[in-house]
């Protein structure tokens, strides 16, 4: 009878552990990813189909509903081919169908990301801008319910900054992007007047809903981060450096309404950030100003005059609403310029024909 040996378990195994769950779990988002594909090229093929038929031969609500049963019968315990879900399949390629370009997220992102998007969203420049960020972030479907009721792309398009004039002309686009004009902060007296110090707090205590709510591409550096500059103490509030635009991101905030004298402070700490902590391969640091309230005019016209890269935001102003209010949707900017800020998305060659006829 032989004594089995003890083995020895290698110092190496943990790292080697963590390289195996690594790799399941990239290959279960790979697998993932090809089946929402599928599901979604599937649905777009029986999307053309009804389409079709009801052009050449007058389906109707009787026929897609045997069609459904029809379906179900052949494939029992596969969901996905009620009636209603047919005839959001036929909606979902009339929507798309003949645009000469599809951005790739569309087949990406779940059929229940799609329908949501194509249901809640009328405009095509909305539609296209939650399925690429639905894709990039990774959006559950409550996740996309919860952005799109926030007025999260309004919010985007109602950024007030002087980026267009600030930031290199490769940035302008993906910078204009990154940031919104009404960040939710968590408060547990919203309607009580607060100091600066509790708004700071919130943050740093929600610090992963806050990024979240930024966009996804911003890492936090510090709170109170002490720069020195010509002999001269300066705290800045919140500092962030943002992967995607290579730069420092310096965050000022006023628990009351801006005041014009805000933006002087906040230009000496851009110029001391940019001369001590900013590397020469990283791009001009960005600075924004968030604010319990702003008069727009007064921040538009204030900021034509501003040389460094610097926007005005407010918190907790409009993102609850049920509807942005008729004073702050007149300041959306007309289709020619949201097409112009998403023509980023859609004019890389690879954002072509991703759904084929």
């Amino acid at each position: 009878m032989t004594t089995k040996k003890s083995e020895i378990i290698s110092a190496d195994y943990d790292s080697t552990l963590k390289s195996i769950i690594k790799r399941i779990n990239k290959a279960r988002l790979s697998m993932l990813k090809r089946v929402n594909k599928e599901t979604v090229l599937l649905y777009w093929f029986i999307g053309k189909t009804v389409s079709d038929k009801i052009k050449s031969e007058s389906w109707g609500d009787s026929t897609v509903e045997r069609l459904s049963k029809d379906l179900q019968n052949n494939f029992p315990g596969v969901r996905g081919f009620s009636s209603r879900n047919i005839w959001r399949m036929r909606s979902f390629y009339d929507t798309y169908a003949g645009k000469e370009i599809m951005p790739p997220p569309v087949a990406e992102i779940g059929w229940a990301q799609n329908y949501i998007i194509l249901e809640k969203c009328k405009n095509e420049q909305e539609r296209e801008f939650y399925v690429k960020n639905t894709a990039k972030m990774g959006w559950s479907k409550s996740d996309l319910v919860e952005k799109i009721s926030e007025h999260y792309y309004q919010n985007k398009l109602l950024v007030q900054n002087n980026f267009s004039e600030t930031v290199p002309s490769d940035l302008k686009a993906r910078t204009a992007w990154e940031f919104i004009d009404d960040y939710a902060i968590e408060i547990i007296n919203p309607d009580q007047p607060i100091a600066e110090k509790e708004l700071e707090n919130s943050i740093v205590k929600n610090i992963v809903d806050f990024l979240s709510d930024m966009g996804g591409s911003f890492a936090f550096v510090g709170r109170q981060f002490r720069i020195e500059y010509r002999e001269k103490e300066y705290f800045i509030d919140l500092l962030f450096f943002n992967l995607d635009l290579n730069c420092y991101v310096v965050v000022e905030l006023k628990a009351r309404e801006f005041d014009p004298k805000d933006l002087g402070q906040l230009q000496m700490y851009l110029l001391a950030a940019n001369e001590t902590i900013r590397k020469k391969d990283q791009n001009q640091t960005i600075g924004i100003l968030i604010c319990r309230d702003k008069d727009r005019m007064v921040v538009e016209y204030l900021l034509g005059s501003q040389k460094q890269p610097i926007g005005v935001s407010t918190y907790n102003k409009f993102r609850k609403l049920k509807q942005i209010p008729k004073e702050i949707a007149k300041f959306l900017p007309s289709e020619e310029e949201i097409i112009k800020r998403l023509g980023y998305i859609s004019s890389e060659p690879e954002n072509r024909n991703i759904i084929q006829k």
